[in-house]
């Protein structure tokens, strides 16, 4: 087996390119490895064994036999192993070189980008100081301006100051004392200079009388106008007086039938009560009379067989049967009236202005000339035919006819009074009727009818 020995120093085999030496202690080094260490090293100790040694104990150069190859091609697989070594030493020398170009590349694209940088931060920093020169020129454009209308102002000042004074010699003229008037004309001298500002005092006097001439006539006719005004104002405040005194005067009228209406309501509750006990007793006549009085609007079997509005002059008949012939159906639509009990609240509101009493009052005598005649024929006006507070005993027959609702419907016709005896009065329980359902608003009701 070849035995594959190297060197400490450099960690390259040994082969035939470099010569071996040894030193006494029996380590084997590359002589130019083994002279470069003793020149570097400040004791000469050997490398491995750190054995004192010197110069003087180096073999130089040791010799081996290498036996042949089958093959004949000799193979040192030292140099190889060697040449190898070398090549990854040049290989990472050059990958450190390119590592340094590398980095070498990347320091100049960063001062390419911070160029760059500077370059778009110097144009921006031209492109303000152009904008601030040409802001610049404006402004001496405008200074400039400035100055030629300061010029123009001081001319106007210094003119302003002659007229001015001109302006206070008249002033003098037209409002000082002749004292002072004729010490300023005796201060003008005599000259043309002198004789032209008398002209323009005179001037100046006539313009100030034609004024004054101006003002006077329009101040008179404003005076004029607002006595005109005035007299106006007086009337119109004339009458407001009186319209209001006219509505007072109405207003007091007006409460006072508004307090009549109070009494007359307060009345009509109390008669109301008296019928509502009155009716307390649970006859087949006081429940007709209470379902007319609280059912709004009537039963069916209580309503006249008419079609059309009842007058006073009308009587309704009972006894009258439905055997009649059924007009031709007109085309509307049925509407549903549910009944419901009359609803009388004590404590019924006070009007609170006028025209809500005025509209209630015609309210309810619109509805005493309607239910008048209703109310006069019905049984509730009626007289005992028995002569008793016994009711008594009917019977009917079932018939069939117009119900008014664009239909037909049985109904029981009860019989003639005259055909029927009374009967013996028998006792009954007290009926309560139940709470009907609240009908619809926008139906017609007798709520309001005894308010």
């Amino acid at each position: 087996m070849p035995i594959r020995a190297y060197c400490t120093i450099c960690s390259d085999f040994f082969d035939n390119s470099k010569d071996v030496a040894a030193i006494h202690c029996g380590h084997t080094f590359h002589y130019a490895c083994l002279l470069q260490w003793f020149q570097s090293a400040p004791n000469k100790t050997c490398p491995q064994c750190r054995k004192q040694v010197s110069t003087r104990h180096i073999i130089n150069k040791l010799f081996f036999d290498i036996a042949p190859e089958d093959d004949g091609t000799p193979v040192d697989p030292e140099s190889l192993q060697n040449e190898l070594d070398r090549m990854k030493a040049v290989l990472s020398v050059k990958e450190k070189e390119w590592r340094d170009k590398q980095k070498s590349v990347d320091t100049l694209k960063d001062t390419i980008e911070k160029q760059k940088k500077d370059l778009d931060r110097l144009r921006k920093e031209v492109g303000d100081k152009e904008m601030l020169c040409s802001v610049l020129r404006k402004q001496m454009n405008f200074l400039e301006s400035q100055k030629n209308e300061g010029q123009a102002a001081k001319e106007e000042a210094k003119r302003l100051r002659v007229k001015m004074k001109t302006y206070e010699s008249l002033d003098v003229v037209l409002q000082g004392q002749r004292s002072e008037v004729e010490a300023m004309i005796t201060d003008m001298g005599v000259g043309q200079s002198a004789v032209e500002q008398l002209s323009i005092y005179c001037i100046s006097l006539k313009k100030e009388y034609d004024n004054l001439k101006g003002s006077l006539k329009s101040s008179n006719e404003m005076c004029e106008k607002l006595k005109r005004e005035l007299i106006s104002s007086n009337s119109k405040l004339q009458k407001a007086t009186t319209e209001t005194n006219r509505t007072k005067e109405d207003m007091k009228a007006l409460q006072n039938d508004l307090s009549n209406a109070d009494k007359e309501i307060t009345s009509l509750k109390k008669k109301v009560e008296i019928l509502q006990r009155t009716l307390s007793t649970p006859t087949r006549t006081n429940e007709a009379i209470s379902r007319l009085v609280f059912e709004s609007p009537a039963p069916l079997e209580l309503k006249p067989p008419g079609h059309g509005p009842m007058t006073d002059s009308q009587e309704i008949d009972l006894n009258l049967t439905f055997d009649i012939n059924t007009p031709e159906q007109v085309e509307k639509k049925p509407v549903q009236v549910p009944s419901k009990k009359m609803r009388l609240d004590p404590s019924a509101p006070s009007f609170k202005n006028t025209e809500n009493a005025l509209g209630h009052s015609n309210a309810r005598v619109k509805d005493d000339v309607m239910m008048g005649p209703m109310l006069r024929n019905s049984l509730l006006f009626r007289k005992n035919a028995f002569g008793s507070m016994l009711d008594p005993c009917k019977f009917g027959t079932v018939r069939s006819g117009y119900d008014g609702l664009g239909g037909r419907a049985k109904f029981i016709q009860p019989s003639p009074l005259s055909e029927i005896r009374p009967l013996a009065m028998k006792s009954k329980r007290k009926v309560s009727r139940p709470v009907t359902s609240k009908p619809t608003s926008s139906l017609t009701t007798l709520d309001g009818f005894l308010e």
